[in-house]
């Protein structure tokens, strides 16, 4: 397992001078694919680089060393991952692989970049150092904390539990600590993050602290930020949903519930081997309806799993008319090496493109009509980073992404009118 020393000393190989350790340092680029884990690993990796005295640079081409933290939780992802490791190694380009990739598909790698190449694991890093982000006074008004690592389930088309395996939780104290160093740098968003939140705790039978006592304990902490609380899989937040929904009611917590369902057959479920049942997610979603009026339910979708008939997709269709998520991911069937999955038979590609088109757009025209009912809304909003083509982005009390205008500062708070709507966002005008 590595520790600090261990890791500075690695990325020391690729020196900008003569010496390394103490004397010059390398020039660092980091580059990151796929979920917010993720991006809190590499937000644990700049606060290892800056401790040890390497320079981050955004620039790759200006890098002695590219760090890039791989995912691969799909083909797609796979395939932009090992094509961007060919473009760096074409360029001469000194690269450490973390991430996923180094841990479920270490030989795929080797056959990239070659035998020596370096890797450092999830696991390897989870642990690597205090649970201290080196958040600063220059760090972004967003952070992630992440509160565990792996999960406990079994799915059955799921690669990720071979890079990150089983549940593993920080203590609620070091979490805590984490954020009070966020809140104390100005950081406003807080998203915790896991594989699967709903389960944090369950790995320590000896303790009575899971994700509703946690996040009680988030809240109490001092200063004006906003938590958003990750994925949190239907079978774990069952065992806790009334005791989370009450933690909920806190100001400081948007109204955000990510729950993948993935699909709306029992017998897909069943194969997948989710440990859920449809009417299992339904009644989640009735009971934060019935709690929380204005939400933001958010859920994921596999289509062409490959025993899913028509009667299966339909299922899924008529679940998704039935709940109307404000948020929906859609993710076609890709099988990933070592998965109980990748044995069956998949589905034509062309099919599976059919399904997800039909799909995304019942859930585009739902979405365009429920946010056209928000026009005329007052809501109040935190602004959390600037937008690519002018303007700012914030969020509402249920996380709704919302497009303003004008240069405001990420991390203010303002009142706003929805002016114009989107499937997938608002725009408003700053009231106050």
């Amino acid at each position: 397992m590595l520790n600090l020393f261990e890791m500075s000393e690695i990325i020391g190989r690729y020196g900008s001078g003569a010496e390394t350790g103490a004397g010059a340092r390398a020039r660092v680029h980091i580059e990151t694919f796929g979920c917010t884990a993720n991006a809190g690993d590499t937000q644990k990796l700049r606060a290892i680089l800056k401790r040890s005295g390497y320079q981050l640079v955004t620039d790759y081409k200006k890098a002695d060393c590219v760090i890039v933290n791989t995912c691969t939780v799909t083909k797609r992802t796979e395939l932009n991952v090992v094509k961007r490791l060919e473009e760096l190694k074409k360029q001469g380009k000194h690269v450490i692989v973390a991430g996923c990739m180094a841990a479920a598909q270490p030989e795929l790698v080797k056959s990239v970049l070659g035998e020596d190449t370096i890797m450092i694991t999830p696991e390897e890093l989870y642990p690597v150092m205090d649970f201290d982000f080196g958040f600063d006074k220059n760090s972004s008004v967003v952070g992630i904390i992440p509160i565990s690592m792996g999960c406990l389930g079994e799915c059955t088309y799921c690669i990720v539990k071979r890079a990150r395996g089983r549940l593993k939780s920080q203590s609620p104290d070091r979490i805590c600590s984490a954020l009070r160093s966020a809140v104390a740098a100005g950081v406003k968003e807080i998203r915790i993050t896991a594989q699967d939140c709903a389960a944090y705790g369950f790995d320590c039978m000896d303790t009575a602290v899971k994700l509703p006592e946690l996040l009680r304990m988030l809240t109490e902490v001092e200063g004006d930020f906003r938590i958003r609380i990750g994925m949190m899989n239907p079978f774990t937040l069952l065992r806790i949903i009334d005791e989370l929904l009450e933690a909920f009611e806190s100001d400081k917590v948007f109204k955000f519930f990510h729950i993948p369902v993935q699909s709306g057959s029992d017998k897909v479920l069943s194969d997948m081997r989710r440990n859920y049942k449809v009417a299992d997610f339904v009644e989640i979603v009735r009971r934060i309806r019935r709690r929380f009026h204005y939400c933001t339910i958010c859920t994921d979708f596999i289509v062409g799993f490959p025993t899913e008939d028509e009667d299966d997709f339909r299922a899924s269709l008529q679940l998704l008319e039935e709940v109307k998520p404000e948020k929906v991911n859609i993710t076609r069937f890709s099988p990933r090496p070592g998965t109980e999955a990748s044995k069956l038979k998949d589905m034509l590609a062309r099919d599976k493109k059919m399904r997800s088109r039909m799909m995304s757009a019942i859930y585009h025209r739902m979405a365009l009509e429920a946010n056209n009912q928000l026009i005329g809304a007052e809501l109040p909003v935190l602004v959390t980073e600037r937008g690519d083509k002018g303007g700012v982005i914030a969020r509402d009390p249920s996380y709704k992404t919302i497009i303003l205008e004008g240069d405001l500062p990420p991390g203010s708070f303002h009142k706003v009118r929805v002016k114009d709507a989107r499937s997938t966002y608002l725009v408003a005008s700053v009231i106050s």
